[in-house]
């Protein structure tokens, strides 16, 4: 045997076992989640069996914790969990979200159009743990049509994120395209199929069988009643995409706001019972609204991250799977699929996936095979026990884990059949 083979011969045995150990800290994470055991301590569990499996060293594990537990993103997804959830529970029990609900309701009429254009509306910020800004909400839209917890989680996941594999402005696609040498346009363009498709699906497999609400009517004072308890969520988006704020800031500023809003009804001059509301709400909701389980979700996602990139299992994977001699077709579909299944992050499944298919897509199939990997990568990132929407949408609702996917697996599998007959028709 020369050394080239004996090389060829070990990367390809490092790529087995990267596929054998990056199943089973999937299968013992999602069973842990299964079994409601906290998403944070289940991360830690799938992150011990890479430590064991790989196997990595005592100062890799040791600098990988340090890598994610000071990484700024860590602590700012920790920080917005963190301001959401005190934010939520301060509309909730203030009585904003209920406001909030019903002047949609009577403005709009159907509660089904409401939860899909918020979810959408707020997916389209991409904000870090931007989900637990809409599940409140499709929590209180949802009580109206009759739906559980599992049924909530799967309405605020699809979408919030369908639009996500032809949206020209998230930060993936901008990644996706640059790395590929496309313009954006183009590849959101390749993708509107799947995406008028996946809205179509999601309506009727989702939102159509839901009873209607009825019928809306535009009411000035309703829409005024509407617009105030709203207020400190439009005063975040307002400070983060047009001011240009920190997101934290923008968070932080906008709990302060709830706390005062819609003051409660007395006698006194309005600047006294605004006072005395916020004061009052300070010292009963801000500590209660704080679910510092969510922290730890967000903390054992990136640490989990880090050790799957320091122990390079995903590229081995990846080589060993291109030189199998699988279709082309197959490739495309199969290998972003799982790297988003495995990383549980948009922009690492892009980041990891495009640059190995660049080199080996012909012309003429060129940005129709770009299109299918960027189509594949997300739905495996949908699907990802560790991504963090599914993980804090699930934690929210307390919804039972593997009941989510009735609701998400069959509009993403849809999605993910018509990138492929897209692409395929285009010659892949």
């Amino acid at each position: 045997m020369t050394y080239n083979d004996w090389w060829i011969e070990q990367r390809q045995g490092r790529g087995r076992l990267g596929i054998i150990t990056i199943i089973i800290a999937i299968v013992v994470i999602s069973v842990m989640a299964i079994k409601r055991i906290n998403i944070g301590l289940a991360m830690l569990a799938g992150s011990a069996v890479l430590i064991i499996m790989t196997p990595l060293s005592l100062e890799q594990v040791l600098g990988a914790a340090q890598t994610a537990l000071i990484n700024p993103i860590t602590w700012i997804l920790i920080g917005s969990v963190l301001l959401i959830g005190m934010l939520g529970y301060i509309l909730k029990n203030s009585g904003a979200m209920d406001i909030m609900v019903d002047s949609l309701v009577k403005l709009v009429g159907d509660s089904r159009w409401i939860m899909a254009v918020l979810a959408g509306v707020i997916g389209a910020l991409v904000v870090p743990g931007g989900a637990m800004l809409s599940a409140p909400m499709i929590d209180q839209l949802g009580d109206k049509v009759g739906i559980g917890p599992e049924y909530k989680t799967g309405v605020n996941i699809i979408f919030r994120h369908v639009w996500y594999v032809s949206l020209p402005i998230i930060p993936s696609m901008l990644t996706a395209a640059s790395l590929a040498n496309v313009t954006p346009k183009e590849l959101a363009a390749q993708n509107l199929p799947v995406l008028l498709v996946g809205l179509v699906s999601a309506w009727f497999l989702l939102l159509q069988p839901l009873p209607k609400s009825g019928g809306g009517k535009w009411n000035s004072k309703e829409f005024f009643r509407f617009a105030v308890s709203i207020l400190p969520l439009l005063l975040v988006i307002f400070l983060y995409v047009i001011v240009g704020l920190h997101f934290l800031v923008s968070l932080a500023l906008g709990v302060v706001v709830a706390l005062f809003n819609l003051p409660e009804a007395g006698d006194s001059p309005l600047l006294s019972r605004v006072s005395s509301t916020g004061i009052h709400r300070a010292k009963t909701m801000l500590f209660p609204g704080i679910r510092l389980q969510l922290a730890l979700a967000v903390a054992g996602v990136m640490l989990f991250k880090e050790l799957l990139a320091v122990s390079g299992l995903i590229n081995g994977f990846a080589l060993n799977l291109v030189n199998m001699g699988i279709p082309m077709w197959l490739l495309l579909l199969v290998m972003p699929f799982i790297i988003g299944l495995a990383t549980g992050s948009h922009e690492a499944a892009v980041a990891i996936a495009i640059p190995i298919f660049v080199p080996l897509l012909s012309p003429d199939i060129y940005l129709a095979g770009i299109g299918l990997t960027f189509i594949a990568a997300s739905i495996g990132y949908m699907l990802s026990p560790l991504h963090l929407c599914v993980i804090l949408t699930r934690e929210y609702y307390n919804a039972r884990f593997a009941q989510i996917y009735r609701y998400i697996l069959p509009v993403t599998m849809i999605m993910l059949a018509t990138g492929l007959i897209v692409a395929v028709l285009r010659g892949v």
